[in-house]
């Protein structure tokens, strides 16, 4: 009797166990800050990162993206991973720190062309220049790819002013609280998918429209190159190439693909001093890059890529679209509940 209870007790156990410890996955962050508002959900604050931080230590068994790379490929992976798009300051100077206080390791993805550049991302110019611009004209007009738009701002909402600002709205909204969100909204969608140069162009236009608003702002700016150094001496971070100008590949000639791949490697490896062999692909859905992609990497000699889709991940996951699960900026218990509910 005692061994059948024994038994039951380990089952349960067992059980329980597997609730708690997700099987392999990988995270995808991108900035670890306190924003006045964030439309692209792309912050955790820092009071959260370190509840997630701690949930996984207490349940997890973190490994670094390349350690569970080659734990798939030898068909024993286990772990969750931590990974960073893009290559805001606030990965060195916030995100770092927490996790080498708790010991953590995590791959950050550097676009190379914005790293100690004065520019802003272009989700962030864009907020700048539509939703926050106090001088933006009555219609706002576009042209992207020959093809001309135009949209009304003007809002007769007296309320509607108060909603630029406010924290609570995104581009996941059923609704368009202004005719700036909407706009917005729209705008990014069309230039996410422009070449960098035509995308350029495009922010060229509503420059000359809303006004310069200017050099990055100081929460919204890409580390610098001293930052990356620093981040690559340490053994808990590793680095890894996103492109140079953070392009939608598929929409690309695979000439300019190449470009920005191997020009982004071979930045990164110049001024960090190591090799770079993991990729995330920019945006990192299935429609953002093409098989012709994937064997350009291959061919570039990477060792793994990221995308960013929801899939599961075991021994038959293709390396070079390895599927990463989107963090938000949820509280350590909500944190948990996401992660068990992503497992697949």
């Amino acid at each position: 009797m005692k061994v059948r209870g024994l038994g039951r007790l380990k089952a349960k156990w067992a059980k329980l166990r597997g609730q708690l410890m997700p099987g392999p996955m990988v995270l995808l962050y991108h900035r670890v800050a306190h924003l006045p508002q964030d439309p692209h959900l792309l912050a955790v604050t820092p009071e959260h990162f370190e509840e997630h931080l701690l949930a996984l230590c207490r349940h997890c068994r973190l490994v670094s993206l390349s350690e569970l790379a080659e734990s798939l490929g030898n068909r024993t992976g286990a772990g969750v991973a931590l990974t960073f798009d893009d290559g805001y300051a606030d990965n060195a100077e916030t995100a770092m720190p927490l996790l080498e206080k708790h010991n953590c390791p995590a791959t950050f993805y550097l676009a190379s062309g914005l790293v100690g550049s004065a520019r802003e991302y272009l989700q962030d110019d864009l907020e700048r220049l539509v939703l926050l611009a106090p001088d933006c004209p009555e219609e706002l007009r576009l042209t992207v790819g020959g093809q001309h738009y135009l949209w009304g701002m003007r809002s007769r909402n007296p309320e509607h002013k108060d909603a630029l600002t406010a924290g609570g709205c995104s581009m996941t909204s059923e609704k368009d609280p202004t005719p700036r969100h909407r706009a917005h909204r729209e705008i990014h969608a069309l230039l996410r998918r422009a070449s960098p140069s035509e995308r350029e162009r495009g922010l060229e236009q509503l420059r000359r429209q809303c006004g310069d608003p200017g050099p990055a702002r100081s929460t919204h700016r890409a580390m610098s190159w001293d930052q990356a150094r620093h981040m690559a001496a340490c053994e808990l971070a590793g680095l890894g190439a996103h492109t140079v100008n953070h392009p939608y590949l598929s929409v690309l000639p695979l000439a300019e693909q190449r470009t920005e791949i191997l020009e982004s490697k071979r930045t990164l490896e110049e001024h960090i001093g190591r090799p770079v062999a993991s990729f995330a692909y920019p945006y990192g859905t299935r429609q953002s890059y093409s098989a012709e992609t994937v064997g350009l990497l291959k061919e570039l000699g990477f060792s793994n890529a990221c995308s960013n889709f929801r899939d599961r991940i075991g021994r038959l996951t293709d390396m070079f679209q390895i599927p990463r699960f989107v963090v938000r900026d949820w509280n350590g218990d909500e944190f948990l509940r996401q992660i068990r509910k992503g497992r697949l």
